[in-house]
């Protein structure tokens, strides 16, 4: 089993342990130079073997592997396309996030460290049918700025310059969408960092270094 195999099995274990996903929802995908590493169709990522991991071409084209490719294969490869700097996606349903990308919601991300510096950067998109051209396509403009997406009605899709951090930011919006519904919930308000001390905060050394 080669290495990229293994990292998305154990991510794919990681992300439902921690309860960020439910039924077959969900992909994820890694990329090494011209080759990309995705999940299969129907696949449970918290149950994933070695078969359930094709190698494709920036085209899409399998290279590796005997099951069908994600359905959202097109889309990850989009997001490739406009993030040269990216090495890991993941997409999933996690249930705060979810219920925030199915409402109108507007979110306070500066409330903890680890959100002002993983919700740094966070789009929406409208939504569109899994696996289609547009969902692919706006995913893809969205990801020119942002590292967390909200797809409405949907679930979230992450990326970064590595697999396990693409994780970790799907883990840490899903505690900041919980505090935001839970507050909203119980009548009460957040209090974001002042916006200064957090360009402070993120570039000051405080915590892990931006990547800009």
């Amino acid at each position: 089993m080669d290495e990229m195999t293994k990292r998305l099995i154990e991510a794919g274990r990681t992300i439902v342990e921690k309860g960020l996903t439910w039924g077959t929802s969900g992909n994820l995908s890694v990329r090494r130079q011209d080759r990309v590493w995705i999940t299969a169709s129907g696949t449970r990522i918290g149950a994933l073997t070695e078969e359930d991991i094709l190698v494709c071409d920036p085209e899409g084209r399998v290279v590796a592997g005997k099951k069908k490719p994600s359905k959202e294969t097109g889309m990850h490869l989009a997001v490739y396309r406009e993030r040269p700097d990216a090495e890991g996606i993941v997409h999933c349903s996690p249930f705060y996030t979810t219920l925030c990308a199915c409402s109108g919601i507007a979110l306070k991300t500066n409330l903890f460290i680890e959100a002002m510096y993983y919700d740094r950067k966070v789009a929406r998109i409208p939504y569109f049918h899994a696996g289609s051209p547009e969902l692919a396509q706006g995913a893809a403009r969205a990801a020119r700025e942002a590292g967390v997406i909200f797809m409405s009605n949907h679930g979230i899709l992450t990326l970064d310059t590595c697999l396990e951090e693409a994780v970790m930011a799907v883990e840490i919006t899903e505690q900041m969408c919980k505090m935001n519904v839970l507050a909203s919930m119980g009548g009460f308000g957040l209090t974001e960092t002042d916006s200064g001390m957090v360009e402070e905060f993120l570039t000051g050394g405080y915590y892990k270094k931006v990547k800009r």
